[in-house]
């Protein structure tokens, strides 16, 4: 069961601060392949420079955000980490809120800016969680740490904002069930942070399911890009779908195989100014029909960049690559 809502939420929750790990000898995860069908071992370049694409596009997405307004704290991947510019598995943080009440109206304590850390499914992409920038900037930032890390070792994952789409105003949080997403994990981060779960299967026409939520569903700016047709089970559709309409959330509803250009892995961000934007690749953008780039565009501004050689040999784009730092 959820918990009371805080005192007071703000009308969007969005980041004008973010992580990104720049490449470092970017390459195809083999340990991760067996779970993501979007990936591809490309055939037709070599290790070399599927490395140096991934740094140019990597850094055309880092001047991207800074030149639109948004604080960009960088730092390097180490060696042996094939996926470390897929930061927002790992980790998320919260702001702090005003304390909430229980049902009897007693006021419990402040919600101090909280990190969390979360269990990742292959075992190369655990030494992610680096020891320095834990020290160095999470423990710097964040009071209150929360680590589910040790799941890992009874073969439990949840992947942070990979798995769980989160509506915080709402207190709402969604997740697609797969490998990576426990659903008992899940429901323990929803009652230990105070949100109401709402987990689904969603599976993609070849009926695998989705590795992570965020590739099916983004949330922000009073919207929602959901590919609806991937939820099978009508009941549990109509309880996404119902949320979503009584949260006042304009849907774009994707199809599949706009999923498959990564049209649903997308990441709201506001800038120095307070503008609202909306991040994704170019490719994503491209395969928005007019109707639907006309809807987004009522809401935020769109910022798109070329990020192939993330998608196609990595299975992730813009919001893979970006932590937020609340």
């Amino acid at each position: 069961m959820s918990k009371p809502l805080p005192r007071s939420l703000p009308a969007v929750y969005s980041c004008s601060h973010v992580l990104l790990v720049e490449p470092h000898r970017f390459t195809f995860n083999v340990e991760t392949s067996g779970t993501n069908v979007f990936q591809h071992l490309p055939a037709d370049i070599g290790p070399e420079e599927v490395a140096a694409r991934a740094l140019a596009q990597h850094r055309e997405l880092q001047e991207l955000l800074i030149s639109n307004g948004v604080t960009v704290t960088l730092c390097r991947a180490a060696e042996d980490t094939p996926d470390a510019p897929f930061c927002n598995n790992w980790f998320s943080t919260h702001p702090a809120m005003e304390g909430l009440r229980d049902a009897h109206g007693i006021m419990e304590e402040d919600v101090p800016p909280t990190v969390v850390l979360y269990p990742l499914m292959a075992e190369n992409r655990r030494r992610e969680r680096r020891p320095e920038l834990i020290e160095n900037l999470f423990r710097r930032l964040y009071s209150r740490m929360i680590n589910m890390a040790h799941h890992e070792e009874r073969g439990r994952f949840l992947e942070s904002t990979g798995s769980l789409c989160m509506h915080d105003a709402a207190r709402t949080v969604y997740a697609a069930i797969s490998r990576r997403t426990d659903p008992e994990l899940a429901a323990a981060w929803a009652e230990k942070m105070g949100y109401r779960l709402i987990d689904f299967s969603a599976t993609d026409a070849n009926g695998n399911l989705y590795y992570h939520t965020n590739v099916m569903m983004y949330l922000g700016h009073g919207l929602a890009g959901v590919c609806l047709e991937s939820i099978e089970s009508q009941e549990e559709r109509r309880e996404v779908e119902e949320s979503l309409e009584a949260s006042g959330i304009a849907v774009v509803a994707l199809s599949r195989e706009q999923v498959a250009r990564f049209c649903g892995n997308a990441l709201s961000l506001t800038n120095s100014v307070g503008e609202r934007l909306l991040v994704m690749s170019t490719q994503a953008w491209e395969n928005y029909t007019p109707e639907q780039q006309g809807l987004v565009e009522q809401h935020c501004r769109v910022l798109h960049t070329d990020l192939t050689v993330f998608e196609d040999v990595g299975g992730g784009s813009a919001r893979c690559l970006i932590g937020e730092l609340f």
